[in-house]
């Protein structure tokens, strides 16, 4: 119902849900995947989320709010690259790494206890054994990275090259140790209708590439919810003898985040703030970890 909404439609919703006259806090995110983390922890007819499916509508939105002075209505927006083309109201609160499903990817044990609950122990180990990999999120993160780097770069010089949705079992090596940067710009470019740029500008985006890759970047700032979880399913898949999708990993890891990891982020701490309530009043979880 909501899809394709201006951020005055939004508004105008909101408006006949109650919000400026009802008790009831209305919680404005980006899309549904952030209302499914969000709707468990929350206490029931305290709170309700409402997708506003994209940044910019959820912005005028909540910017609006503010510049009415309602006061029961707070907004979650993504911490990525897409900025807003308008200054956003203190009444929206961000995610903590770049979109939800990154904060939930790198809070607490989600993660690991999906690469338990899935895949095949001793297959895992060895692989982290071989690429002297610490970790699964940090084999995550380390096939992440490339495509999140592009993702800025492209952002920031207008490449129009598409990035999401870039199928990882056609980019990374076969051993699962990293990208080929290289295939990655071809199949970007590929999958690219508006692009900017074309194969003779290879050479110097993938050196661009490399160089930030080397550069002193905190490399959990660049990865995109749905490429970490594109590559852990593709290293589920292919390396750790599990049988899930990319689909199913995700809804799984939402499912997974538990109260102490949500306890343990800014964004529980921020949307209290921006709804101006107890903690009590708003979330579970206090009752449930007292």
């Amino acid at each position: 119902m909501l899809q394709g909404l201006t951020g005055d439609d939004l508004f105008s919703y909101l408006l006949l849900l109650g919000a400026g006259r009802k008790d009831q806090k209305y919680l404005i995110c980006e899309g549904d995947s952030d209302c499914a983390v969000l709707d468990p922890h929350l206490v029931d007819g305290a709170c309700e989320t409402v997708p506003g499916y994209g940044k910019d509508s959820v912005v005028e939105a909540i910017n609006l709010v503010d510049q009415q002075g309602i006061k029961n209505v707070g907004a979650l927006v993504d911490r990525d690259w897409c900025k807003s083309r308008k200054p956003i109201s203190a009444l929206a609160a961000r995610t903590d790494f770049y979109d939800i499903d990154a904060t939930i990817f790198f809070t607490g044990e989600v993660c690991r206890r999906m690469v338990s609950a899935f895949c095949d122990r001793d297959k895992v180990q060895d692989f982290l054994d071989t690429h002297q990999i610490s970790s699964p999120v940090d084999a995550a993160i380390t096939l992440s990275l490339p495509l999140g780097v592009l993702r800025k770069l492209s952002h920031d010089h207008g490449w129009g090259l598409r990035v999401a949705g870039t199928p990882i079992k056609e980019v990374a090596y076969a051993d699962g140790s990293a990208i080929d940067i290289d295939e990655l710009f071809d199949m970007s470019l590929k999958r690219s209708k508006k692009a900017r740029v074309n194969e003779f500008d290879k050479a110097q985006i993938v050196t661009s590439i490399r160089t930030v890759m080397r550069s002193e970047i905190d490399a959990m700032e660049y990865c995109c919810g749905h490429d970490l979880n594109s590559v852990m399913a593709y290293l589920m898949q292919t390396h750790w003898a599990a049988r899930i999708s990319k689909d199913t990993l995700e809804r799984a890891m939402r499912g997974g985040f538990s109260c102490p990891e949500l306890m343990s982020t800014q964004l529980y701490k921020d949307l209290h703030s921006v709804l101006k309530v107890s903690k009590s009043e708003l979330f579970t979880c206090e009752a449930a970890t007292s």
